[in-house]
């Protein structure tokens, strides 16, 4: 009996610490959360967020840039990803929670190009409301390639009003919804 607990204990830890995006070697989740124009840990400025542009799955458009003067949380999730979809209801409730002052973006890295017909089902299914569409190659890679170097995913950015990234995670662990809404907190009272 106690193995079998302690193997469950050690499949749950793993499930919500993250998922590989593509088959590649494992990474650690990064722990500090937020980053300079350097790449390096900082409370500054932060680094340029690439201004992304993605259909969701009920045919808007959407640019980075449209979102300039609030706080924007942007997720890069799989579908078939534990962790991924674990965060997606906090995610949800913060997009609720902040009432208009938070916009979250939720980028499928399953897809690429116009949302197929098989995502906005699971974005129904898991009772999102905040925008959601396929990522480009180009967004991944200027996130995850330039930002934290690893293909684990989730990974999520939050941006600040003024378009930096100020923070980020990698993998999902619930209490990271207390790290994100203090992050987000903070940004909100900066002018």
């Amino acid at each position: 009996m106690k193995k079998l607990l302690t193997a469950a204990l050690v499949f749950s830890l793993v499930a919500l610490s993250g998922c590989q995006k593509e088959s590649s070697t494992s990474a650690k989740p990064v722990e500090k959360s937020s980053v300079s124009s350097s790449g390096k840990s900082s409370e500054s400025q932060g680094l340029k967020a690439y201004d992304f542009m993605f259909t969701d799955v009920n045919g808007k458009t959407h640019h980075l840039s449209d979102y300039k003067g609030k706080v924007v949380i942007v997720q890069f999730f799989g579908t078939y990803c534990p962790p991924c979809r674990a965060e997606m209801p906090v995610l949800e409730k913060i997009y609720r929670d902040y009432n208009g002052k938070v916009v979250v973006i939720g980028l499928s890295v399953d897809y690429t190009g116009a949302p197929p017909g098989k995502l906005k089902p699971f974005v129904e299914e898991m009772g999102v409301s905040y925008p959601v569409g396929p990522s480009s190659d180009k967004a991944w890679e200027e996130y995850a390639g330039k930002i934290t170097g690893l293909d684990s995913i989730p990974q999520t950015f939050i941006i600040d009003k003024n378009g930096f990234i100020r923070y980020y995670e990698v993998g999902f662990m619930p209490s990271y919804e207390n790290l994100f809404r203090k992050a987000v907190d903070q940004l909100l009272k900066e002018g």
